[in-house]
């Protein structure tokens, strides 16, 4: 406690003068009233004050402590949530205000179209975007429509054209002036037509799932 502290203070104060009179007197050869005994107990007394005041440290100290240990784990905590609750794609997009999807959705097609145009140049790396009719993001996910040509693509080679819609979202989201990591991948469905024939896998984002022709 603080008052041991004081206490603590005090006795040794005393004991610094009542040494200092018993030295004067003993080099001045003079009687003193400050003898062995006095000094003993002004020594008892300091030493069994400064026991206290390790034992029973000042309140400024413990409170200086929790508050130092409460920040650390405030600390520790945020940094454990914020690793944790990493941004996804779909987290950005869902957060996206109507104006911000469609300028999201119009880039996107600008995307699309310069890539077809490359393919059509003889790109053959941008020959899956020749597959894609469409594609935009909406409350359901990105929704990709394709070619009638797309049918007659394996299913590994489907799945490269799907693949491909999803980096052209990654890429966009990028251009909006968002950060998220190369791997994220929006929620992904494959339409032809009206008709819904295939999407992205829960466990997998990147994989899909394609329904029987």
């Amino acid at each position: 406690m603080a008052i041991f502290s004081m206490l603590c203070s005090l006795s040794l104060i005393v004991l610094i003068i009542l040494l200092f009179l018993w030295f004067r007197a003993r080099r001045n050869k003079t009687e003193s009233k400050i003898t062995g005994k006095i000094l003993g107990y002004a020594a008892g007394f300091w030493i069994l004050f400064l026991a206290l005041t390790v034992i029973f440290p000042t309140s400024d100290s413990n409170e200086a402590s929790s508050s130092s240990e409460s920040s650390s784990s405030i600390s520790s905590s945020s940094s454990s949530s914020s690793s944790s609750q990493s941004t996804t794609e779909n987290d950005i997009l869902a957060g996206y205000s109507a104006k911000e999807l469609k300028s999201y959705n119009s880039g996107l097609i600008d995307s699309l179209n310069e890539d077809q145009g490359y393919a059509n140049n003889g790109k053959k790396e941008y020959n899956a975007s020749l597959y894609i009719d469409t594609l935009g993001y909406s409350s359901r996910g990105l929704i990709v429509k394709v070619t009638s040509e797309f049918a007659s693509l394996d299913k590994d080679s489907k799945t490269v054209v799907g693949q491909y819609a999803q980096k052209l979202a990654n890429a966009q989201v990028v251009l909006q002036g968002d950060n998220v990591s190369e791997e994220s991948t929006p929620t992904t469905q494959i339409y032809y037509g009206a008709k819904k024939i295939g999407h992205s896998k829960l466990t997998n984002g990147t994989e899909f799932k394609w329904e029987k022709a």
